[in-house]
């Protein structure tokens, strides 16, 4: 078999726009593994790298069906992400069924403050979907204290809340012997936690919502002011995003105990705050998914932007992401055993 370079003129066009989705996908790659604040305009692009592995997938097809030595282009990209498909399915036949200290995580939305479900009775369909699964922990993102009597089956709580009765919240049924908090020297809320004991151990959990890009393609008006501002807002994200990790980070890796962070990242596995994490703790469903990895809709793409990542001497057993759409989140918990 001979490959050559086809030199027909609508071949000229295509390797174009092959050319552009290679630069698009090498520029995702940039983003995800370096701090790259001169391109942090860009780093939103990274939520489209399954896209764009697709596309470049499509254009290997195509040039290989063409005899075109061009297919390499797109090859070697796909050799670069061969192990990609573990963020989207993930299949582990090894994974115990033991089960154990069971901790969620639910961005709940403000339990629908605002009605964004046409439904009055999401509030206690949440409350009757959290108690049916018995988490032994539940970490809440957007959390509302006007609905803060749905979370009362829970002993113990710890509840931090900004402005509007909003914020975070740790509800569980194991004493929580110290409870904390994770703030930036400019007094920005980074993350809270409780320190509990679960048999003999002292573990520490923490939950976290990093800033949110608040960015909707399917609502874009095609003009050169909405390009410069979606361009600044996603700089400005970039920085915040890693500052609240790095803030993080610091302060995880100071825990006297064996830990867990429940954390809404809005931001993919792709992601460059993403590596930064893990590159020191463990993501549970990489370790033990086993499903469709996503937790989130994005208008027409789905991710995975909810986490929860432990430390060594902790191993996870099971992980689930719930199918309920009580939010635009799905729940996600995981059973470690410890």
């Amino acid at each position: 078999m001979i490959f050559v370079k086809n030199k027909t003129f609508f071949s000229k066009i295509i390797f174009l726009l092959n050319f552009a989705i290679l630069a698009l996908t090498g520029l995702c790659y940039l983003l995800s593994n370096y701090h790259l604040e001169k391109l942090s305009s860009f780093s939103v692009l990274i939520i489209f790298l399954p896209i764009f592995l697709c596309i470049n997938f499509l254009f290997f097809i195509y040039w290989i069906i063409k005899l075109d030595i061009r297919f390499i282009f797109s090859f070697l990209v796909l050799l670069v992400y061969v192990d990609k498909p573990i963020s989207f399915f993930k299949t582990d036949e090894t994974v115990d069924d033991q089960r154990g200290l069971q901790v969620m995580s639910y961005n709940v939305r403000l339990f629908n403050h605002y009605n964004w479900i046409k439904d009055s009775s999401v509030r206690n369909k949440i409350k009757t979907f959290v108690n049916d699964n018995k988490p032994d922990f539940i970490a809440v993102q957007e959390f509302h204290d006007d609905y803060r009597e749905l979370m009362n089956d829970f002993k113990y709580s710890h509840i931090d809340l900004k402005e509007g009765n909003v914020g975070l919240a740790i509800f569980g049924n194991s004493k929580m012997i110290n409870k904390g908090d994770v703030v930036s020297s400019d007094k920005r809320k980074i993350a809270i936690y409780v320190d509990f004991v679960y048999k003999k151990d002292t573990l520490r959990l923490y939950n976290s919502h990093f800033k949110s890009y608040n960015i909707n393609p399917l609502s874009f008006k095609p003009n050169k002011e909405t390009f410069k501002n979606v361009l600044n807002k996603t700089k400005l994200v970039y920085k915040i995003q890693n500052d609240e990790c790095s803030i993080l980070i610091d302060h995880m890796k100071k825990s006297p105990y064996s830990l867990m962070l429940a954390i809404d990242l809005n931001n993919t596995s792709d992601s460059f705050v993403y590596k930064k994490i893990n590159d020191l703790f463990f993501d549970s469903y990489v370790q033990t998914g086993f499903e469709f990895g996503a937790t989130y809709d994005f208008s027409f793409l789905p991710i995975r932007i909810d986490y929860i990542f432990y430390s060594k001497l902790i191993k996870a057993n099971t992980y689930q992401i719930h199918n309920v759409k009580l939010s635009d989140h799905k729940p996600i918990s995981v059973f470690f055993n410890i």
